[in-house]
């Protein structure tokens, strides 16, 4: 399948009736022989696709995008990798937005990559890197998008899709193929360097951000207000009692574990 609208992102898809996992799918393709940068693995059904910190995404077959980007981000250090969890959030935000076209419903970016719609999750991103040295050799921008699914497990939380939320029923290929735009988009200007755009354009879509909202971090109950996200990738949260916070995205010893109450 190829696609056009792009100069390389999803200009080739290798579609899928049924697949474990997407992420895993595209990994096992590097180790063998690398694909151009772009190559996207869409599977109509993913029966056993990762989420953050070992998550399982769920989701039904047939009625929703789940997609694996290759990409070849060498001009990204190790340690600026949430700079691409920031343009591939950004992109699937702004796509989201172009299909609600609805001032009642708030797109927003919950750190580090879930996308909501209001106080629903609508989607969510898994970015996977294979490094060389000091730099990011590949990347796997893992996304799954709710598109026409209308009833979820009951222990997902609170989830919504497009259909849900406009009453529309969407074709799946025609959603992948938009996209792919704003994917492109991002991710060049990510590699000219626009970082400050990048993080004032994230940061301004930050769920609950300025608010004082009820949190547990790391298993405490307080309140506390989001800040912004650091340029590492770290949340950064000061809490009533005038205790500061910055939360490491990665999967780390010491990482504090967030939950809005």
């Amino acid at each position: 399948m190829i696609t056009d609208g792009t100069l390389f992102i999803g200009r080739i898809v290798d579609k899928l009736d049924k697949v474990d996992s997407t992420n895993q799918y595209a990994l096992t393709m590097l180790k063998q022989r690398p694909p151009v940068e772009g190559f996207t693995v869409w599977a109509l059904e993913q029966f056993a696709g990762r989420g953050q910190r070992g998550n399982t995404w769920l989701t039904e077959p047939g009625t929703n995008l789940t997609f694996s980007i290759i990409l070849h981000p060498r001009f990204l250090p190790v340690t600026g990798q949430f700079w691409l969890t920031r343009a591939v959030a950004l992109a699937v935000a702004e796509f989201v937005s172009s299909c609600l076209k609805s001032d009642s419903l708030k797109v927003a970016i919950k750190w580090p990559n879930d996308i909501y719609v209001n106080d629903q999750k609508i989607a969510g991103i898994l970015i996977e890197n294979m490094l060389e040295g000091s730099t990011l050799k590949y990347s796997v921008a893992g996304i799954g998008i709710n598109i026409n699914q209308t009833q979820f497990d009951p222990s997902a939380p609170n989830p919504t899709s497009l259909k849900l939320l406009t009453g529309n029923s969407f074709i799946l290929e025609d959603c992948l193929n938009r996209i792919f735009i704003p994917l492109e988009k991002f991710y060049l200007e990510l590699r000219a360097g626009n970082y400050k755009k990048i993080d004032e354009a994230y940061n301004n879509l930050l769920y609950k951000r300025g608010v004082l909202s009820n949190l547990s971090i790391n298993g405490k109950a307080c309140k506390g207000t989001i800040k912004g996200v650091s340029e590492t990738g770290q949340l950064l949260i000061d809490t009533d009692t005038g205790e500061q916070n910055a939360i490491e995205p990665l999967e780390l010893s010491n990482v504090k574990h967030l939950v809005f109450l």
